[in-house]
């Protein structure tokens, strides 16, 4: 149960720096019909809610205030001015309203005047739905009217923020239906501009334009991004422009599911996008707005308020802020989430202070590349080399591993490690996973290999740097540090593979002797020096049950183990992490993450108790505290999400902590059991942890 505070114990309410806080952010994606609602009492409604900040349409398909623009369609169901009347009516609430523009459409004004400024296919088609039309990125309706777009409504309306909806490409209508890429003369001409080359004809990379044509899409849609930022510090500089990769003031992205995507269900979105945010946007205010409907087709039927505070938990763990999204205004249909939602708002409100000012403060990374994991446009190029169909998995396990290990940890981009605080990034870490992170720049090499060689640990898996950024096959690995000699050779089919475990090699029960192998090994000769751990059962017999009987045992290792400079790196010749991820095998988990534990220091916390959580860390350097977050999963069965039973009798180890802990959930004081023991750690007996609890200690 959410401990009631206090009223009044929030931060004030400050329209135009909102962005600078931990916001509570309510998203109406707003229908025609919206525009007549009664302003002042949707204000009011999402003040009652908990919330500080409104999304509210401006324009780009229709205009939600009357413009003079002869393209841009006006609501046709409003009457007055929509917008107008909803900023004044969320500034006399004390909510900051930021605008929401959509200009990957438009209606048929549009599109009749200038039709090249759309997609069109091969075939010739426009990329049409429900009477609006896809923008061309490379376009003008992109390029130059929404800049006029901008001009007149910012230059016109006290916004507090703007957030522009589907920035960029795609290939698919909202029913799901592949429509193609746009082969229009503005990116047959930019790509040829760019790259002296005729576009792909499929999206395949059997096609020798394909690769650069993902590099294309991408450069484009950034360049574009950051036009428009440009463009609105010149009309508006006080407004906050939302974003996710380019150029923004804060990061903000988006947590929802889709029926159609293949099972097993992935809990853990909301805190990987959390974990990114924070990773990308280096010290930018984080969200990523949790969709309140199952799916787009059906946007009236809302998930659960436990699965609404299993994705909270996880971004206020991992350093993101509130922020819900609705179809339509806060009358619904289905308000199945309101309750548990707007007690967690009400809460946030109440402790605003204890999230301000937070920094990431784990001891472990692991590698997000833009060009390898799937989501956001990104990961296109994994799919080129041999084991791409593994990149999600790889990442999954990885990230499953660590979570479930309860090993506290953060991400690191590959857009940051090639930038000018790369090696800073990387200093923060003792230790960095990379799960068969395929695709890697001489840039990454360079700075990983440096921060191995001062000291870090680094655990790689599968064919990591066995291509560049665009998938190219390398003929030798890109990372000097790997403690093998060449390119490894990769031996596929391995169904019915093993390998042998000596007493002693990992923290499990002398009684386990095999782990599973599946998917590829990669064969490497060790370096000289390394160590190695595990050997390989080559693939056995499996039926009938009277041959099933070791044959050979190999010498092959698990993983290979090596000195660079004052660090060591891990080589793991296959891909348990991918194999984590589909088989959930608890001892599969347990040699990826004691290989990365036994070479580095305790971690920050840790916690001791039966039950399935998440424990994060975060310090809040002007006050001097550390902020421990525990996500209670008990809840979740595949994509079932209840209440989750509380989890009694867990004790919490903090290290370089002193005095009392403050369970800012429960709202109970927890003197520490006793003096720090051996490795530094206080500990407290927790109370117990229902949906998620948040300990607030004070650092040495």
């Amino acid at each position: 149960m959410l401990h009631e505070q206090e009223a009044g114990a929030g931060v004030a309410a400050d329209t135009k720096n909102w962005w600078k806080r931990p916001y509570r952010m309510v998203q109406t994606n707003l229908r025609q019909t919206d525009a007549l609602y009664d302003q002042k009492a949707l204000a009011r409604e999402v003040k009652a809610f908990g919330a500080d900040v409104l999304l509210y349409n401006i324009g780009g398909i229709y205009a939600f205030y009357p413009t003079t623009l002869d393209l841009h369609a006006i609501n046709p169901h409003m009457k007055g001015d929509a917008l107008g009347d909803a900023i004044e009516a969320a500034h006399s609430e004390g909510i900051a309203l930021v605008g929401r523009y959509d200009m990957s459409k438009a209606t048929r004004l549009g599109y009749e005047a200038h039709p090249d400024w759309f997609v069109h296919n091969a075939r010739g088609e426009a990329l049409e739905y429900n009477g609006t039309y896809q923008a061309c990125v490379n376009g003008g309706w992109y390029q130059d009217y929404s800049l006029e777009i901008i001009s007149e409504s910012l230059g016109k309306y006290d916004v507090d923020g703007v957030f522009f909806n589907m920035f960029g490409y795609t290939n698919f209508t909202y029913s799901g239906h592949y429509f193609g890429t746009c082969v229009c003369d503005n990116c047959r001409r930019r790509f040829h501009d760019m790259y002296g080359k005729a576009l792909p004809l499929k999206e395949d990379f059997s096609d020798p334009s394909y690769a650069d044509y993902l590099e294309f899409k991408d450069r484009t849609s950034l360049a574009l991004r950051a036009k428009v930022y440009k463009h609105i510090k010149q009309v508006a500089p006080q407004v906050a422009m939302t974003g996710h990769r380019g150029d923004s003031d804060l990061i903000r992205m988006e947590t929802q599911r889709a029926v159609d995507r293949p099972q097993p269900e992935w809990p853990y979105q909301a805190g990987e996008q959390a974990r990114w945010g924070q990773a990308y946007g280096q010290g930018k205010t984080v969200s990523s707005t949790s969709a309140n409907f199952i799916d787009f087709a059906w946007r009236f039927v809302s998930e659960t308020g436990p699965y609404q505070l299993a994705r909270a938990a996880q971004q206020l763990g991992s350093g993101a802020t509130l922020d819900y999204y609705l179809l339509g205004v806060m009358e619904q249909d289905d308000k199945t989430a309101f309750p548990d939602t707007s007690r967690l708002f009400h809460w946030h409100k109440a402790n605003e202070r204890h999230y301000t000012g937070l920094k990431p403060a784990s001891k472990i990374a692991l590698y997000h590349s833009h060009a390898v994991v799937p989501g956001h446009g990104a990961g296109g190029y994994s799919k080129r080399p041999a084991s791409g169909h593994l990149a999600e998995a790889a990442f999954r396990g990885a990230y499953r591993a660590l979570v479930e290990a309860r090993l506290p940890f953060d991400l690191v981009v590959d857009e940051v490690i090639t930038g000018d605080k790369g090696a800073d990034v990387l200093a923060r870490y003792d230790a960095l996973v990379l799960p068969n992170v395929t695709c890697m720049s001489d840039a990454e090499a360079k700075t990983i290999d440096a921060w191995v060689k001062a000291g870090g640990v680094l655990l790689a898996t599968g064919e990591t740097g066995l291509y560049d950024e665009k998938g190219a096959r390398r003929e030798t690995p890109a990372l000097k540090s790997l403690p093998i000699t060449d390119r490894p050779m990769a031996r596929p089919n391995m169904k019915g593979a093993y390998f042998r475990v000596t007493p002693g090699e990992l923290p499990i029960s002398d009684d386990v002797k095999l782990l599973m192998l599946d998917h590829t090994y990669y064969v490497a000769e060790a370096a000289q020096g390394s160590e190695t751990v595990l050997k390989l059962l080559p693939p056995q017999r499996f039926g009938p049950p009277e041959l099933c009987f070791p044959d050979y045992e190999s010498d092959m290792p698990g993983a290979i183990i090596g000195a660079h400079g004052k660090g060591r790196a891990i080589y793991v010749p296959w891909h348990a992490d991918a194999l984590y991820y589909r088989d959930s095998l608890p001892h599969t988990r347990t040699f990826l993450t004691d290989l990365v534990v036994r070479h580095i220091a305790p971690a920050p916390v840790k916690v001791e108790g039966r039950g399935s959580l998440e424990v994060t860390v975060q310090s809040q350097p002007a006050e001097g505290n550390v902020l421990v977050h525990l996500i209670n999963y008990s809840g979740q069965r595949n994509n079932l999400y209840e209440d989750a039973p509380a989890l009694h009798g867990l004790r919490l180890g903090v290290r370089g902590v002193t005095g009392a802990a403050l369970a800012l959930v429960s709202g109970e004081t927890v003197q520490p059991a006793g003096p720090a023991d051996s490795e530094g750690y206080l500990w407290y007996a927790l109370p117990p942890v229902e949906a998620f609890e948040a300990i607030q200690v004070r650092a040495h």
